[in-house]
């Protein structure tokens, strides 16, 4: 296929935008290698002067810190994946328990690898990860049990950063019919030679194979063009149902890089703007007044006379604009945190995000729980989708699954949480299955690091338990009535009363 048709990109894939936000979310060095687009020249400033205010400008990130609070809020919330067939609760086989706790298997859990992805989608608002199963390059088994002796049902999941997801087409459903990723490496197989040779990989997806197509050039001495022609390297099944490629995409209310960018470019201005005005005037001059126009000799450690009618005075400019420089970077600061904020205005309010009890709904958190249970929304969506991708692939097709929870963000407020699952179980509502969902909640919260295969055996300790009958609670006697004294036991002693003769 020709490098041109290859590396067409959709028109949401714009990688200068997706650099330019992750520039002002990481900062450091990032920010440092694109500080020209953000701190422009200005008209006759001379160039020296200019490469000066590049050195010396500094760049506070506030919207970094506020997408990692949305993330360490988030995925400090704990959540549950459930499992069942036509409606009804089902444990799935331990596949999927192993596969939580280590999606790529390199070790990475479910929640550690969604929160990464989702941290990509505040500053690029989509995130994407493929899917893959093995392939060790030997006939397809002949049944199952050589399916599973191989290995061949391990799928893992793998990120794609959005710059790489080139172009994609969806039909009127909505559903995904083709995909193209893309990959550039430079690569020193051999220590003794120089790192020049540029490997290039384009991976087409559609609903039942990928075809790779790869070249390795020299960078230095060869640019592709529109027309070269890519080899392929082959086409073969990739073993899903679909095209294995999932998409974690915010509303547009919700892209947080998008809504706080200008605010956050404008506080870097303004304080480069001060940051320099300090540097190149803020230094008081000595000034001094005599008849004759002659300055006395003056120096560390030296001490002069001035005479009588002389004066000597340090001048400094004045102060009023620097005011007014500070005044608005601190207005712009705060207009990052208010765009935040105001992000919930853009959101339906669900019940989900106003059956809030009063104590988990300060007022200065309102606005950010709002946002968290429709961040929520999206990550369990994507979360689903992983796993009935995964599922089908490996022949579970009626296995349907569904992500819980995520949905307390209130910093840590575990014992609040405990206590309203204690109120309502001491309403003994008659329902085993409520019940055994509230002491399971009260699992969750008591013991939110431990693995999905203990969470797993605890809920279904809990579910068996609820199965079986309860003793008759004890009824206290009405107010007032008698004291109930037990039967005399046989063989007790008894006193008698004496009768008359």
């Amino acid at each position: 296929m020709e490098y041109g048709t290859l590396n067409q990109r959709h028109p949401e894939c714009t990688p200068e935008l997706f650099a330019r936000y992750d520039a002002l979310y990481r900062g450091g060095q990032t920010f440092r290698g694109r500080v020209r687009e953000f701190l422009e020249q200005n008209p006759l400033e001379a160039s020296d002067v200019y490469a000066m205010r590049l050195k010396t400008a500094g760049y506070r990130s506030y919207v970094g810190p506020i997408c990692d609070f949305f993330g360490a809020e988030l995925f400090g919330a704990p959540f549950s994946i459930r499992s069942g067939t036509d409606g009804e609760t089902e444990a799935p086989d331990a596949f999927y328990a192993s596969f939580r706790e280590d999606v790529d298997t390199t070790g990475t859990d479910l929640a550690g690898f969604l929160k990464a992805r989702f941290l990509t989608a505040l500053v690029k608002r989509s995130a994407w990860w493929v899917a893959e199963l093995p392939d060790d390059g030997e006939k397809p088994p002949a049944n199952r049990l050589e399916w599973e002796t191989r290995n061949l049902g391990r799928a893992r999941i793998l990120p794609v950063e959005p710059d790489d997801v080139l172009d994609w087409e969806v039909d009127e459903a909505g559903v995904r019919q083709w995909a193209i990723t893309h990959t550039k490496k430079v690569r020193r197989d051999n220590p003794r030679e120089k790192r020049v040779l540029t490997t290039e990989t384009w991976k087409l997806y559609d609903t039942t194979d990928v075809e790779t197509f790869e070249i390795t050039y020299d960078a230095k001495r060869r640019r592709l063009q529109e027309h070269d022609v890519i080899p392929s390297q082959g086409r073969r099944p990739h073993g899903f149902l679909r095209v294995p490629l999932v998409e974690m995409r915010l509303p547009e209310g919700l892209w947080l890089l998008d809504r706080a960018s200008d605010a956050q470019i404008e506080h870097f201005r303004l304080s480069a703007a001060l940051s320099w005005a300090i540097r190149r005037t803020c230094y008081p001059l000595g000034v001094f007044n005599s008849e004759d126009g002659t300055a006395p000799k003056t120096g560390p450690g030296l001490v002069t006379t001035i005479g009588k009618d002389e004066k000597f005075d340090w001048v400094s400019p004045p102060s009023d604009s620097f005011e007014v420089l500070q005044k608005e970077i601190d207005q712009q600061r705060t207009e990052i945190y208010r765009v935040c904020q105001q992000m919930a205005a853009a959101m339906n309010t669900s019940a989900a995000a106003l059956d809030r009890s009063g104590d988990s709904k300060a007022a200065d958190m309102a606005a950010t729980e709002v946002c968290l249970v429709a961040y929520a929304d999206v990550v369990k969506g994507a979360a689903e989708d992983t796993f009935e991708l995964v599922s089908d692939a490996r022949g579970d097709v009626r296995l349907k699954f569904s992500v819980e929870g995520m949905s307390q963000f209130n910093l840590d407020n575990r014992t609040g949480e405990v206590h309203n699952c204690k109120v309502a179980h001491d309403l003994r509502i008659d329902s085993p299955t409520l019940n055994a969902e509230l002491e399971y909640k009260v699992a969750e919260l008591l013991l939110p690091d431990v693995s999905q295969q203990t969470k797993d055996k605890i809920r279904e300790e809990l579910l068996e338990a609820s199965k079986k009958p309860k003793p008759a609670p004890v009824v206290a006697p009405p107010p007032g009535s008698p004291p109930q004294t037990s039967p005399a036991q046989p063989g007790a002693d008894q006193k008698t009363q004496p009768t008359a003769a």
